[in-house]
């Protein structure tokens, strides 16, 4: 009994016992004060919670008034340190099982409400406030050391080990990572790779940490992100890699180039992160030594920039880092998801591909892509298709598109005809991304009931393919468009059947695709299933939608095969169209 507990819970759940004990409990009659203070349990509640074995705390030992003072006195110590650790979850406001998005929420709320740059009456309580949130978060957001303050309490971080006490960290650099100046909340993985802690210091790396580049003063930092561990660690996640675009500056604190190069982050940044084309951040590695030997960096500074998934790290030339190199280079090596558009036959296969996505042109008046559609086709990445037509490049797709002047923005919303909702507003980014984000909304309503050309990209894709086996309403033509009247009744028929995912509606103009259902007028509306290569000619004018549709609904919900077999699947040639032939 007189092996000492070490836990601090265990100890203070002892020490509460003993105490409330020998205070509440009444004393039997004929027993000394002294002596039913210096009861055995707590005496040995005493022992134990010494952790030194003293005989003085030991059952039996010391008696009188004298050894039940020490005692009592020992227990009220024992119960103060109970009380000094500081409940965390009540600091940041949530419950126990708070989630780590609660976590989260609550310290980025109570964080902005008590920065001390907001609160200039009250400073100092504020910024003890301040200090007291990112503690706080700084433990419970970590899975390792939540754990140990769930089963220790605070003292708990220091005695059983694994990152000590909370704190250790600056404050300011936590709200920097959560709110980001200038991020768009992106996270990214970095390249780079090498023995983690191995391999020798870039040249210009000392010891001893120094001055980050960027205090936390907000119009210094505008578009910047001093990225410290926490923050190097979250946008290291693999999560939305297809998104990642950001330009790292690595610099060892307290050179002249660190002074240079701190300008022309400044100037950078307020052309390219201000604007939205990237983040942009920095990192001391005077502090975070082991992270730019992991990045295999040969000098300081050194600025990289980190592409979306795929990419390789982009590191900038050596010479003078100034913003002129910085603005023409990271315009040059910044990702880019746009399809470059030279001539028609370019526009129709882009047009004909990915039909989950809205196809977005954007005829510039530039030789190169600008920095603004590199980055919307990042943040668009699967949500939209972007199509650039440089300056000088078939400028007959002017005219096939409408446009009488550049730049021009346009959202093609039928590939037949190319009929399209053109862009009006200034080329700013938010402007910008508003009408692509009204883009995605449009195609994804629409395209149930999009009127579709099958083409060899299509078919190769799946569509009608032997494999398929959905119905497939094709209408045979062999012109280079659709007649208006034939188009409006297959668009009325297909948003008929747009909750009907076993059937799709397509026009077709290949001459072999069509040469297999044998010799067919123009306009020739065939129902075909391609798994069973089986189908059925409409015997009636495809302008009529009404009886089209009574012609589906009898063929489909009949339960009877459809009558015509072919000897084998239809297949494209590769040639061209019926027209172009």
């Amino acid at each position: 009994q007189d092996t000492p507990f070490r836990p601090q819970a265990t100890a203070c759940a002892l020490a509460a016992v003993a105490a409330m004990g020998a205070l509440t409990n009444p004393r039997p009659p004929g027993m000394p004060r002294c002596s039913w203070i210096a009861a055995p349990d707590i005496g040995r509640t005493a022992a134990h919670l010494s952790g030194s074995g003293h005989p003085r705390f030991r059952r039996g030992a010391g008696g009188g008034c004298r050894g039940a003072l020490l005692r009592f006195a020992f227990l009220l110590a024992a119960v103060g340190l109970c009380q000094a650790g500081r409940d965390f979850y009540r600091i940041l406001g949530v419950p126990r099982g708070a989630s780590e998005r609660q976590l989260k929420k609550a310290y980025r709320k109570l964080s902005m409400k008590w920065h001390p740059d907001k609160n200039p009456d009250n400073k100092e309580q504020a910024q003890k406030k301040f200090v007291e949130l990112s503690h706080a978060y700084e433990v419970l957001s970590d899975p390792k050391k939540r754990a140990k303050y769930d089963k220790f309490g605070e003292e708990g971080l220091e005695e059983n080990g694994g990152g000590g006490r909370p704190g250790q960290g600056n404050p300011f650099d936590m709200f920097n990572s959560m709110f980001g100046r200038g991020g768009g909340g992106m996270k990214f993985s970095f390249g780079g790779g090498g023995r983690p802690g191995g391999g020798p210091r870039p040249a210009g790396v000392g010891g001893g940490g120094g001055p980050n580049m960027f205090s936390d003063s907000a119009s210094e930092t505008v578009g910047i992100i001093e990225l410290n561990g926490n923050s190097w660690k979250e946008k290291s996640a693999q999560d939305a890699a297809k998104h990642r675009n950001i330009l790292v500056a690595f610099y060892q604190p307290n050179t002249p180039e660190t002074k240079e190069l701190k300008e022309a982050l400044q100037k950078f940044a307020k052309e390219f992160a201000s604007h939205g084309y990237m983040e942009v951040g920095s990192m001391n590695c005077g502090r975070l030594q082991g992270v730019c030997q992991k990045e295999k960096l040969q000098k300081l500074p050194t600025v990289v920039y980190y592409g979306p998934e795929g990419s390789q790290p982009q590191r900038h030339p050596s010479g003078p880092i100034t913003s002129e190199a910085l603005t023409k280079w990271a315009a040059k090596v910044m990702g880019d998801h746009c399809k470059v558009l030279e001539h028609q036959s370019d526009l129709r296969r882009w047009l004909e591909t990915g039909d989950k996505e809205p196809k977005v042109v954007f005829l510039t008046d530039r030789k190169s892509v600008p920095p603004l559609f590199k980055a919307l086709s990042l943040e668009f990445a699967e949500r939209a298709s972007l199509g650039v037509v440089l300056k000088g490049k078939d400028d007959a797709l002017n005219k096939v598109l409408g446009v009488e002047s550049r730049p021009a923005l346009l959202h093609i919303t039928d590939e037949e005809s190319l009929e399209s909702v053109k862009f009006d507003k200034e080329f700013k980014k938010e402007h910008v991304s508003r009408f692509l984000s009204r883009a995605v909304g449009r195609h994804r309503s629409e395209a149930a009931y999009a009127l579709r050309e099958l083409t060899a990209e299509r078919f190769a894709n799946g569509e009608c393919a032997p494999s398929d086996s959905r119905f497939c309403l094709l209408l045979i033509s062999h012109t280079a468009t659709l007649a208006p009247d034939v188009k409006a009744s297959l668009r009325q028929l297909a948003e008929r059947l747009r909750s009907d995912r076993t059937i799709q509606v397509f026009f077709v103009r290949n001459r072999a695709f069509a040469k297999a259902f044998g010799r067919l007028q123009p306009d020739t509306v065939v129902l075909y299933r391609p798994k069973r290569r089986r189908f059925k000619v409409f015997d009636g004018a495809a302008t009529d939608g009404d009886a089209l549709a009574t012609f589906v609904d009898s063929a489909v919900g009949g339960g009877a095969p459809l009558p015509n077999s072919l000897p084998s699947s239809p297949s494209f040639s590769a040639g061209a169209r019926p027209n172009e032939l």
